[in-house]
């Protein structure tokens, strides 16, 4: 029996080749490589980003930062100054805060409703309670912390009482010119050195003490700019031929002249010589706007962010992608439009890897530019109160503007009070613009999926700024926090996640169409969430 092959009633049907698909996926790596606003808009290095805050270059990835907890409140005023007094036995330890011309002791915690007593009111300064301070050990191995305010005086602590060191020839006293009017204090060469307020003398004592006969140095006459001294740091660093230190004496003045010295004795030519001598730019209002960091020195200027290393090598603001030339177009222009605000201050926070520049508080925005020491990339950190920040016994501390002390980068909430949980964590990241294909062509913007580490499951917003778009989602997801077992399912609906070795990932869908996209994301989620990459999906089109 032969088979008969069916023939359909309406004919032969055609065979129907699979639909052409035109839409392509791109992966991306997180922006490791931190801010950099020193690219052009378009194409722009996929590891950096536009805005990054509070998600902080790691060698992993970006991870989220830490939040803060109060730790002492109700001081009396803004808290202009933080101290510490560290001796070398470990006994009587102090940090202090300074507010309205009271200093407290805020070495412990205390519970938000007590008034803290303080231990010395120096009514006097100009600002009332800004202080320089450093601690020393004299050649008779007495341990004193000195304290310098502008208008308040010299003065020092020695693990019981405060001394004020004053006008004359007897113990305690200085003699050569009122140490009223000191306004900054250094140490180099174990000489102590003073800044004689609103001029361009400095003053030294003899090696190994805080009191004694002082000898006035006056370097206006290498001051080409003029202007008043402003800074006198202690730089060492390893010698030109890799065996031993170099120790120099870098002095900044208001106008942006800076001057490095080196020797031991500066009464004597033979033993006191300049080095180098160059012109950074104007620098900020008080006493802040510089830091050691291990073999180097930070300055801000009107120029942005140096290196004095840089310096020393001819490279100057913008030369060397190692450090600040990726925000300094910025940094720079945010200092420039503030120089008489208090307070730009520089701070290595040695517990989290970051130089923290503290912005000065034109608004109470709380933001403040980091630099990770190790990727050596720079984010911002938005929600931390910080007037001005310090550390002690190896933890970050702030004061702020209405009397509070905050431990920062500490804990999984912002403002947590006695135990009680504060605000969520919250991070946002807008990357550099990508030509997702041809950059010539416009592409529709389809889906896009975010991926993450994490011991919880973050709350996201994400999606695809078309050209040249920087803003980020305007709200995050609540974060669900520990034992959720579903990851925003109200705005993703029944988006599946990998859950597996705390990993999170989910496409979400993305709008727009453009030539260039970057991701936009707002995450809320744990302390130390790592946003490791992200991939996006778009339709490719036409040229026009």
């Amino acid at each position: 029996m032969s088979l008969v092959p069916y023939r359909h009633p309406r004919g032969t049907i055609p065979r129907r080749s699979s639909a052409t698909q035109n839409h392509s996926a791109f992966p991306f790596q997180a922006p490791m490589r931190g801010i950099d606003v020193s690219q052009p808009l378009p194409g722009g290095d996929p590891t950096t980003a536009l805005r990054l805050e509070n998600l902080i270059p790691r060698v992993l990835g970006n991870q989220m930062r830490r939040g803060y907890l109060r730790w002492v409140s109700n001081l009396d005023g803004e808290v202009r100054s933080l101290m510490r007094y560290l001796p070398p036995s470990g006994a009587n330890q102090l940090l202090a805060a300074t507010s309205s011309g009271k200093i407290y002791n805020v070495t412990t915690a205390s519970a938000s409703g007590v008034v803290p007593v303080p231990v010395l009111t120096v009514v006097a300064g100009a600002p009332v309670g800004e202080w320089t301070s450093l601690n020393y050990t004299t050649n008779a191995g007495v341990h004193v912390m000195l304290m310098v305010c502008p208008g308040a005086g010299y003065w020092i602590y020695d693990g019981a009482v405060f001394t004020q060191i004053t006008l004359g020839a007897g113990p305690n006293q200085i003699a050569g010119i009122d140490p009223d009017l000191f306004s900054f204090v250094t140490v180099y060469q174990n000489r102590l050195w003073f800044i004689e307020n609103g001029t361009t003398r400095g003053w030294y004592l003899g090696f190994g003490v805080y009191a004694g006969t002082a000898t006035a140095f006056d370097f206006g006459s290498m001051l080409p700019n003029g202007g008043t001294l402003q800074a006198l740091i202690n730089w060492t660093f390893d010698g030109s031929s890799g065996v031993g230190v170099n120790v120099q004496f870098v002095i900044v003045a208001s106008q942006g002249d800076v001057l490095v010295y080196s020797g031991t004795d500066p009464s004597t030519a033979a033993t006191w010589t300049v080095n180098g001598r160059w012109f950074i730019g104007r620098v900020p209002v008080g006493y802040r706007f510089f830091s050691n960091y291990q073999q180097d020195v930070i300055i801000l200027s009107e120029r942005g962010m140096v290196f004095m290393s840089e310096l020393m090598r001819g490279q100057g603001f913008f030369a060397n992608p190692q450090t600040a030339s990726a925000i300094n177009s910025a940094l720079a222009a945010e200092i420039a439009a503030s120089l008489t605000t208090r307070y730009w201050e520089v701070r290595f926070l040695p517990n989290d890897q970051l130089l923290v520049i503290n912005r000065a508080e034109v608004t109470t925005e709380n933001l403040q530019w980091v630099f990770e020491v190790n990727t050596k990339a720079f984010a911002t950190l938005r929600g931390i109160p910080m007037l001005t920040v310090d550390t002690f016994d190896g933890r970050g501390y702030s004061g702020d503007l209405v009397g509070n002390v905050w431990q920062v980068l500490v804990g999984g909430s912002d403002g947590s009070v006695d135990g009680t949980p504060g605000n969520d964590l919250q991070g946002i990241c807008v990357t550099a613009f990508q030509p997702l294909g041809e950059a010539i062509r416009v592409k529709r913007f389809l889906m896009v999926r975010p991926s993450f580490i994490s011991d919880t499951p973050p709350g996201v917003q994400a999606g695809l700024n078309s050209e040249w778009n920087i803003n980020a989602p305007s709200l995050a997801p609540a974060y669900l926090g520990a034992g959720s077992s579903a990851w925003d399912v109200g705005l993703w609906d029944v988006a599946v996640w990998s859950g597996e070795g705390q990993s999170y990932e989910a496409w979400v869908g993305a709008t727009g169409a453009g030539r260039y996209g970057s991701l936009a994301l707002r995450v809320r989620a744990s302390a130390d969430t790592i946003f490791i990459g992200w991939q996006a999906l778009v339709e490719q089109g036409g040229v026009l």
